[in-house]
């Protein structure tokens, strides 16, 4: 929120409820403990202030309320921040939010709050610390809040979040990879600048704290701009002042840290925009009622913002939720028979053959419905006697043949069952399936039906698609700011249509400054490289040595075999040596020499063929930040 003024709303909690398990056992113990919750505020009174450019003039209330914002309780032990938003209004608002690092949790072992127990919505100013108006909280209280966030050291480490654990430790120097992953200084395929020291280490290593050397940017205003990968530096741009561009010629500025997260917004509204609503996305206007704009459905609106997309840099799309059946929620047949399932089908006695098996048809609402003839015990157990019975492996390869065979749009999966004792099967249409579509033919051997709730199964025998989302994306991870009127009873601000930042603009880390305060600035110090030969017999042999760092512009290298210089290539193998990235096939130019590019000898230039006790030596300039 651009605003002079703090913001410090009260409410109270209407709905509170787990929704995501930390789920890592990485020693803190918290593997079983909510990270994330869906919640509900409501009561929310009005803030007054005295500050005419806030949305409403002088006055903040539940339609102020931002993702980034904190939620804490009266006493300052349970402190959330809201990560995304689905509905809001003057009086409250419906929400997941997130324990940050499970910090709540850790200091004060909750991280939970009561239906009906008061709450303080708040936000941070840019240096991570909370910003409040007047004093919402008590000594204890306010003390708590400051440590909670005093914790961050936000203006002195950055956190990087990865989707597999690194192998960084704390203490190492890391920079980034092509792939935006941290990684330990000098790694293969490392960037050439140093990002900063690893000060802590959490998530088994996906989460990874650093201290930079330098200032980093999250949040680049201009999200568009930054085309780059991981590891490529950003240049003021010759051809268009006050831009950047990774064309090299002007000033490097920037290095990009990580890769890009999409933002989205998923609007599951079924009411289409109407006469009364103005609609902006990005500040660009995209629907105005009131002037005579009109979409016939939801696919006439996602044409309409796609043809804008060139201003609002958001795209749309509508998605189908799929239809699914499970057991969850439904009864089993034979619960507490077999140990270790309570899903299975009894097909007869030990070693007996029946007359009938238990069949089903399967459908998907578009392809000709299937058979399904369960015929294939691969289990015997007791059941007051011997039986042959299907396990839940065995009957998931009967309906995964029946889906092939029939060329149906649907999934036939294993699950563990949260309602029932060991494993389950989920059926989830995909491509054009219109349904799932189950019917019983015949029973088993105890005369029970296979689908059905009460069946052996536990599947309900129906299931339609779900409803339709209309997502939109900003792929360059910049927010999606949707305003508009009326603020609430119109389109805007109910069943997700409201404002995100759930993406990620890549980090960019500083490398120089204007006026050359602060900023990295590399020179060229001189290497001495040093490794014994090896063996070679012909011409293009691997020397087996490789460059350490990439020569500091573009420079010269010198090679010697034993102390007597020998020349190198450039671009060509018509000296004694020559620099290849591809194996020896294709020659460097000497300009082009990068860190990991290895030596090749051309015998036949040379005169003789290199022995192991040969010594060879470059001389080079590295870069003073290497």
């Amino acid at each position: 929120m651009a605003t002079l003024t703090p913001i410090t709303l009260s409410g109270s909690v209407s709905g509170w409820a787990g929704k995501a398990l930390y789920g890592e056992n990485d020693g803190l113990g918290l593997a079983n403990q909510y990270l994330t919750y869906d919640v509900v505020v409501g009561s929310i009174s009005a803030q007054n202030h005295s500050d005419s450019s806030t949305r409403e003039p002088n006055l903040y209330n539940g339609l102020d309320v931002e993702e980034g914002m904190f939620i804490s309780n009266g006493d300052g032990l349970t402190i959330v921040k809201i990560i995304s938003i689905s509905a809001k209004d003057a009086a409250g608002f419906t929400c997941v939010v997130e324990d940050v690092d499970m910090m709540s949790y850790r200091l004060n072992a909750a991280n939970t709050m009561s239906v009906n127990e008061s709450v303080k919505i708040f936000s941070l100013n840019p240096e991570g610390e909370p910003v409040f108006a007047g004093s919402p909280f008590g000594v204890q209280a306010l003390q708590r809040v400051n440590s909670r966030f005093s914790l961050n050291e936000r203006d002195d480490r950055v956190k990087f979040t990865h989707s597999t654990a690194t192998t960084l430790e704390k203490g190492d120097i890391a920079t980034v990879d092509s792939n935006g992953n941290l990684v330990k200084f000098g790694t293969a395929g490392a960037a050439d600048v140093k990002l900063g020291i690893v000060v802590d280490v959490y998530r088994g290593g996906k989460d990874v704290f650093i201290k930079p050397f330098n200032d980093i940017i999250r949040g680049y205003s201009d999200a568009e701009a930054l085309t780059g990968n991981p590891g490529d530096i950003y240049y003021t741009d010759q051809s268009n002042a006050g831009e950047i561009t990774t064309t090299t010629g002007g000033k490097a500025v920037f290095m990009h840290l990580n890769s890009k997260i999409a933002t989205t917004v998923n609007i599951t509204s079924a009411t289409d925009p109407g006469n009364s609503d103005f609609i902006t996305i990005n500040g660009v206007t995209v629907f105005d009622g009131p002037n005579g704009d009109t979409v016939a459905d939801t696919a006439a609106f996602r044409d309409l913002l796609n043809t804008l997309t060139a201003q609002t840099n958001v795209s749309a799309a509508i998605t189908q939720a799929p239809g699914q059946v499970n057991a969850e929620g439904n009864t089993m047949l034979y619960p507490d028979t077999w140990s270790s399932h309570d899903m299975f089908i009894p097909i007869g006695a030990e070693g007996s053959t029946p007359s009938s098996y238990a069949s089903i048809t399967i459908g998907d609402g578009v392809n000709a419905p299937q058979t399904i003839t369960f015929d294939s015990p691969d289990q015997v157990v007791n059941l007051g006697a011997n039986y042959d019975i299907m396990s839940p492996a065995a009957i998931l390869t009967e309906f995964q043949d029946a889906i092939t065979a029939g060329s149906l749009d649907l999934i036939a999966e294993l699950y563990d069952s949260t309602d029932h004792i060991g494993q389950a099967i989920q059926i989830t249409t995909t491509g054009s399936a219109t349904g799932i579509f189950l019917t019983n033919q015949t029973t088993d051997a105890f005369g029970g039906n296979v689908v059905g709730s009460g069946g052996s199964t536990g599947l309900t025998t129906t299931a339609a698609l779900g409803a339709s989302t209309l997502t939109l994306t900003r792929a360059s991870g910049g927010p999606i700011e949707i305003d508009g009127t009326p603020l609430a009873g119109g389109y805007i601000n109910q069943s997700g249509v409201t404002s995100s930042k759930n993406g990620r603009v890549p980090f960019l880390m500083m490398i120089e400054s204007e006026g050359g305060g602060g900023g990295i600035s590399a020179t060229g110090i001189s290497f001495r490289q040093r490794a014994l030969a090896s063996v070679t017999t012909a011409d293009e042999d691997t020397t087996g040595m490789t460059i350490t760092y990439t020569p500091f512009g573009d420079g010269v290298i010198t090679a010697t075999i034993n102390g007597f210089q020998a020349a190198i290539g450039d671009g060509a193998k018509n000296q004694e040596f020559y620099f290849s990235a591809d194996g020896g096939t294709t020659a460097r130019a000497i300009a082009d020499v990068a860190a990991g590019d290895t030596l090749y000898y051309m015998g036949s230039v040379a005169g003789y063929e290199l022995e192991a006790d040969d010594e060879l030596t470059l001389f080079y300039q590295k870069s003073s930040l290497d």
